[in-house]
């Protein structure tokens, strides 16, 4: 098994980056390196547990994928160390079963997933409710469909379906490739005995008839979130090593200066910075006017998020929320997805919740929402995180004049709920 940092450039300049981070922190004091050891022992334990359920479990079907839940990986690894395989299975099974259904929604930030939504709903229900024999065909459908209109030339199932993808996760050797070999294998044989993986061949050509059980519908739900990921990742893939290829070009001594004295200053920044204690009804409104809010601007940001929403201005809107759509890289297409996201939902109020200063450039802001669809009432709660940062993504100071405060949807599985 090819280790991870060989297989993703990120990775390894991150590893650089820290060697050198290492020769700093010895200047900075007790603090600093208390800090830098922390990161360090982060990262690490982080490509431990990832290598681990890869070499442990990818045989079996299941991946690390980039969406995946960290949390997981480490119970799944801790389960084996503990109790072995069966039981470890048992805790991923359970998971793909229950806690995975609050994060069905991101399946539709990929369009050719986004088009399977409601299908994709419907083969969860019969998977949650054990109907494995129904579940599983459709699952197994879907993959094959969104892949095919992808690529627009074969599905997932194909013999010659490149799915390699630059830097992720999914892209790794021991990811979506080895999944698709396992998959594939043809069943020419009747077979009456239990299956615990996916044989797509066998499943749908009726070979494989012991299919329906909680093992395989899971390992389905695993690979239409991998196949997500890996889709996502492939459309943004030149974007990503033109970036890359920018981070590793070497500054100049007069603009490594310039960053180490500005670097200087942020410190001091960051230093001196305290969060305030905010209170919704006294330091704000609950459900103000958009001026109402002039002395917290990441505020500001949310509340134009709802006086778009009423007032249909789906550009503006989509410009706001442009990282719920960010897996549509035209941006003249997003107002479009904008508009069939929210057209069917008629705001009739808002009200803040929660509103917090987590750091200096990041924010978290907590709103209940109640809108109309299909003459129904709904009510949901959407938590957005707020950064402050420069277009290309770079984290700023707030009041550089450079940056500003970008909207990040954590939370807003209540507005794709049926």
């Amino acid at each position: 098994m090819k280790k991870i940092e060989n297989e993703m450039p990120s990775i390894q300049k991150f590893k650089n980056e820290i060697k050198g981070m290492k020769i700093v922190s010895f200047l900075g004091g007790r603090e600093v390196r208390k800090q830098f050891q922390d990161v360090q022992k982060q990262f690490n334990n982080l490509l431990m547990q990832i290598e681990l359920f890869n070499e442990r479990f990818s045989d079996k079907g299941w991946i690390v994928y980039d969406s995946i839940s960290l949390t997981l990986i480490e119970k799944a690894n801790q389960v084996y160390d503990e109790k072995g395989i069966e039981e470890a299975e048992k805790v991923l099974t359970t998971y793909y079963s229950t806690e995975i259904e609050k994060n069905l929604f991101m399946l539709k930030n990929c369009e050719e997933l986004a088009l399977r939504y409601n299908l994709i709903l419907r083969a969860f229900e019969d998977h949650k409710e054990g109907r494995y024999h129904a579940s599983i065909p459709v699952f197994l459908m879907i993959i094959d469909g969104a892949v095919n209109d992808y690529t627009k030339r074969k599905g997932f199932f194909a013999e010659d379906t490149d799915v390699s993808a630059w830097d992720c996760l999914v892209g790794c050797s021991d990811g979506l490739a080895k999944l698709k070999n396992i998959y594939c294998q043809r069943r020419k044989k009747t077979n009456i005995e239990m299956i615990d993986v996916p044989y797509r061949n066998g499943i749908l050509h009726g070979r494989d008839l012991n299919y329906d059980n909680i093992l395989v519908s899971s390992k389905c739900l695993v690979l239409i979130f991998a196949i997500h990921d890996w889709m996502m990742n492939k459309k943004n893939e030149e974007i990503r090593k033109d970036n890359f290829q920018k981070d590793q070009e070497v500054p100049t001594w007069n603009e490594l200066a310039k960053k180490l004295q500005k670097n200087n200053e942020d410190k001091i920044t960051i230093k001196e910075w305290k969060p305030r204690k905010v209170i919704i009804g006294k330091d704000i409104p609950e459900s103000g006017e958009y001026e109402e809010y002039d002395s917290y601007d990441y505020v500001k940001k949310v509340i134009k998020v709802f006086e778009c929403w009423s007032k249909q201005n789906y550009g503006r809107l989509s410009i706001l929320l442009k990282d719920l759509f960010r897996y549509e890289q035209s941006e003249k297409v997003r107002p479009k997805l904008c508009r069939e996201l929210f057209q069917n939902k008629a705001l009739i109020s808002y009200k803040l919740l929660e509103v917090e200063e987590r750091a200096i450039s990041l924010r978290r802001v907590l709103i209940e929402v109640e809108w109309e669809t299909n003459g129904k009432s709904k009510v949901g709660e959407l938590e957005f995180g707020l950064v402050y940062q420069r277009g290309d993504g770079q984290g700023l100071i707030p009041d550089d004049e450079n940056g500003d405060w970008i909207i990040k949807p954590w939370k807003v599985q209540a507005l794709y709920q049926i």
